[in-house]
């Protein structure tokens, strides 16, 4: 009888995780389809959990309600503004791209010449124009455009759902550990599992938000500052640009000092100054996000290198760029519900960082 115990306890756990697997493929396939329902749903998630001390600032005066509104509003204006800011940077260098070919042209044509002649060809300008816009065609700036002027206008109804949730989420994460207990059954003084970690999601999560955001942010100002001692056209593009690719991990800020070091390039006036230019875009990559993020940051994520590239990987394909900027955070609160079920210790442990220094 025992040993038939054993067979049905071990053939229960069987069934059991073959469930949680087919429960995960499932919540992953719902996450991939409905990405338009839970994309700013996870935004506002993130957002309200790093403007928590906002909404703490507002209730020092005003009740719980008037501050999530007054939250919502500031925020809203912020990103209005920000994003209306970003788009004249994009739209302005989309408007001015035959001059910036004709640039690119000019600049390259005693290169051009000189090869010619070693080659003992010629090439003209228009030659030249219509070879370089076929390796950067202008018709592929015209289509980028229109399908960011589509994104943009797509885009309305996602905000309008993020500013809904993000208002739902301020108030209910303010009070979450009554709405947590609540939903628990949790009513005395000890507070449920859930709550505890929730907490730690919270607090995790709102560390690395605001580091990064920092850092982002002196990232952009460092290349913006860069780009305008050098002379590169559209500085101020480029500084928002690095601050924008930041949030994505290792591979963002790499990406970020790529347009204002090939302009740079073309428009260097030696070799030693375009190695400088690499120097100067170099070093605050470096210092940024290997020592004063990590720094700042310290132990609070706990996820090693190898599942942070992963995870970049798997969001972007599950939710395209916007995937590679929530993919540290989503990826934490996945480890962080793995610790709570009882059969994935095993890729806990695979995603610690701890397991990250062992393989180093």
């Amino acid at each position: 009888m025992s040993e038939f115990e054993n067979d049905m306890a071990r053939s229960l756990k069987v069934i059991k995780n073959i469930l949680v697997v087919f429960l995960g493929i499932v919540i992953l396939y719902l996450l991939k389809v409905l990405s338009n329902l839970f994309l700013p749903l996870a935004f506002a998630l993130f957002f309200a959990i790093l403007l928590q001390p906002l909404v703490g600032l507002f209730r020092r005066k005003f009740s719980l309600n008037l501050s999530v509104v007054f939250t919502t509003i500031v925020s809203v204006i912020v990103f209005l503004a920000l994003g209306f800011v970003f788009y004249n940077a994009v739209s302005s260098f989309i408007a001015n791209r035959d001059q910036i070919l004709n640039g690119v042209t000019a600049e390259l044509k005693p290169v051009i010449d000189e090869i010619s002649r070693l080659l003992g060809a010629e090439m003209n300008d228009d030659e030249l124009k219509s070879y370089i816009s076929r390796v950067i065609p202008t018709d592929k700036v015209l289509s980028m455009s229109g399908s960011f002027l589509n994104t943009i206008s797509g885009f309305a109804t996602e905000l309008l759902m993020t500013i809904l949730y993000f208002a739902g989420l301020l108030s209910a994460i303010a009070e979450y550990e009554k709405v947590i207990d609540y939903i628990m059954g949790k009513n005395g003084e000890e507070h449920s599992v859930a709550s505890d970690t929730f907490r730690r999601v919270k607090d995790s999560i709102s560390i690395y938000i605001k580091v990064k955001t920092i850092v982002s942010l002196l990232t952009g100002l460092g290349i913006g500052l860069v780009s305008w001692f050098f002379g590169i056209q559209y500085a101020f593009l480029w500084g928002i640009l690095a601050f924008v690719l930041n949030y994505i991990p290792y591979v963002g800020s790499l990406i970020a000092i790529v347009p204002p070091l090939l302009i740079g390039g073309l428009t260097a006036d030696s070799v030693s100054e375009f190695v400088f230019l690499f120097i100067c875009l170099e070093a605050i990559q470096i210092v940024m996000g290997s020592i004063i993020e990590p720094k700042m940051t310290g132990e609070s994520l706990s996820i090693n290198t190898v599942t942070i590239l992963f995870s970049l990987v798997f969001w972007s394909f599950m939710w395209g760029t916007a995937g590679m900027l929530l993919s540290v955070p989503m990826t934490f609160l996945i480890k962080v519900i793995l610790e709570h079920v009882s059969d994935a210790g095993f890729f806990v442990r695979l995603m610690d960082k701890k397991t990250g220094k062992e393989l180093g």
